[in-house]
């Protein structure tokens, strides 16, 4: 992974807003290295994490939607998604359909999980130089998943080890995530 924000995809109102989302859904938009994990890992653990719904709580809002870039992915997409159906024996209802536009949601909804833990928020914050650079880093993105109980800070820490960084820049990620209080 090396970026996750979250914002809203899939429909027509210009500007959306949380408060004023029109007919778009609320999405996560994952930036990623296919040479660390490929679009079908990610298609697993969609459909292992999420209810995949069109019309269920909150309507176009919280529906399952899924967006491709090009025929490729929507081909991989269409075969994970088989797969899943014959696994569970069920309908998938997420919706497959062309990227056209995400707008990004409002700065208290990125990282929301993470924010919450606010002296570890604050540790990390500092490593940046702007907050849309925080917000951009695959360091806060594993730490908004680490809060929600997705991996160890062990695992963090060796991770970390195989990023594409200088030695000076993972030297002080690794002692920052070592003294981070939750």
């Amino acid at each position: 992974m090396i970026r996750t924000r979250v914002g809203y995809s899939g429909g027509s109102t210009d500007h959306p807003t949380y408060r004023q989302m029109g007919d778009h859904t609320e999405t996560l938009q994952v930036d990623f290295d296919s040479d660390l994990i490929s679009l079908e890992q990610l298609l697993d653990t969609f459909w292992r994490n999420h209810t995949p719904r069109k019309d269920g709580y909150g309507g176009h809002q919280y529906m399952s939607l899924l967006l491709f870039h090009n025929s490729k992915q929507n081909k991989i997409i269409d075969q994970v998604k088989v797969k899943w159906e014959a696994k569970t024996n069920q309908r998938l209802e997420t919706e497959i359909k062309p990227f056209e536009q995400f707008t990004l949601a409002e700065d208290k909804h990125q990282k929301y999980y993470f924010k919450r833990s606010k002296k570890a928020y604050e540790m990390i914050l500092q490593l940046f130089s702007t907050h849309e650079d925080f917000v951009n880093s695959t360091i806060a993105a594993r730490l908004n998943g680490f809060v929600r109980e997705f991996g160890t800070l062990h695992d963090l820490k060796n991770e970390i080890n195989e990023w594409r960084l200088d030695e000076k820049d993972r030297l002080l990620l690794i002692e920052t995530i070592k003294k981070l209080k939750w």
